[in-house]
């Protein structure tokens, strides 16, 4: 958007304004809950990460309605779709949302998919009396800023615009979502403050092992799986989130390397196999490049990720309860040897996303928004 001549105004916590300064938005920081208490229990436990989330909109929404500027179109994250769409009422201004995750319709639920497999019964059980206070907490926001829609409606309303960053065919039920939501697949645009990484020269299969922020609040199981790399004669790249010690992993050969910041994509380049939690930016960047994976699901947010990619074939699925090096090692080896690596639905996949337009299709949208066509 900003390279098209596009001003963008981009609200965000302290952790990422550097990024977002450096493509060329405007920023505009707040104390962001979400920031502060990212914590295990709210990984692995959706209904007490959309509570979070909800106290981000309401950091957001403060911070928002005190620009001295009105914009043309209000784009909003999924997980702050409170303060998006209060925001967008609020200006009478056309909205899109973005949706990095699975999206959802009468006919798929990401948040009834994350219990699959875990405590469905858990949902049962609590969601009604979640959601009344959920809602009550929606109703008094909107009230505070003047919109008088029911907190229902305004919280499972079906945006006229929204942009899913996946392939339609990763999407769950994918058929079933109509002219409204664009799949514009993974936006993997330049990423200046990542490093990049390329192999040494020593002739060995590569390996990336992430578990993203995971790592930090499971480091047991994403040392199994160095462990089990460690043991093969590969050049694996971990990923490690920022502040994380190497030394978690625990002692490891030359051919491990614990790296911060450092582009996945520069190493998929050159991997045969990505082992990893199942975050879907991960898994979309892999999927890029045709690259084989193994997927070790450790939160509830990760279960729907890893059933897709073994429902579509796209790599094999480790139950993490049961993880062991010598699994690991076996399955790598084992994808690393099939007879075509990053062929049949790896390849179909890659063609789709390649074909589905990424970010530049994304900035189309947008500017197709009325406020931009009327001006």
């Amino acid at each position: 958007m900003t390279r098209r001549g596009n001003r963008v105004t981009y609200l965000t916590g302290a952790s990422t304004a550097a990024a977002v300064a450096a493509a060329g938005a405007e920023v505009v920081t707040y104390d962001s809950p979400y920031e502060r208490v990212r914590t295990r229990a709210a990984e692995d436990d959706p209904l007490a990460l959309l509570s979070l989330l909800l106290d981000e909109s309401e950091a957001m929404l403060a911070a928002a309605t005190a620009l001295p500027e009105r914009p043309d179109a209000v784009a909003y994250d999924i997980s702050t779709l409170h303060a998006g769409r209060i925001l967008a009422r609020t200006t009478g201004l056309p909205a899109t949302q973005l949706i990095p995750i699975f999206a959802s319709n009468a006919h798929f639920s990401v948040l009834a998919a994350t219990y699959e497999g875990g405590d469905a019964g858990r949902l049962d059980r609590e969601l009604p009396g979640w959601v009344d206070g959920m809602l009550a907490r929606i109703g008094a926001l909107a009230r505070a800023y003047g919109v008088a829609d029911d907190p229902a409606a305004l919280w499972w309303e079906v945006q006229d615009s929204n942009l899913v960053a996946l392939p339609r065919s990763f999407q769950f039920a994918g058929e079933t979502f109509d002219e409204r939501f664009t799949f514009v697949g993974p936006c993997l645009g330049e990423r200046r403050f990542l490093a990049e990484w390329a192999p040494p020269g020593d002739g060995l299969p590569v390996a990336l092992l992430s578990f993203g922020s995971v790592g930090t609040t499971r480091p047991e199981l994403l040392r199994t799986c160095a462990q089990a790399l460690a043991e093969l004669p590969w050049r694996t790249v971990v990923t490690l989130p920022g502040g994380t010690d190497p030394a978690v992993l625990g002692p490891l050969p030359p051919t491990v390397e614990p790296r911060h910041g450092v582009s996945h994509l520069s190493v998929l380049r050159h991997a045969s196999v990505a082992v990893t939690h199942g975050g879907l930016g991960t898994i979309m960047e892999a999927l890029h490049l045709a690259c084989p994976l193994v997927v070790v699901p450790t939160t509830a947010m990760d279960r729907p990720v890893a059933r897709r990619v073994a429902e579509l074939g796209l790599g094999r699925v480790l139950d993490p309860g049961r993880l062991t090096a010598a699994r690991v090692a076996e399955q790598v080896a084992a994808v690393a040897a099939a007879t075509r690596p990053r062929g049949g639905p790896r390849r179909a996949m890659s063609a789709e996303i390649r074909a589905s337009g990424g970010a530049a299709r994304a900035a189309d949208v947008l500017e197709r928004l009325p406020s931009w066509t009327a001006a």
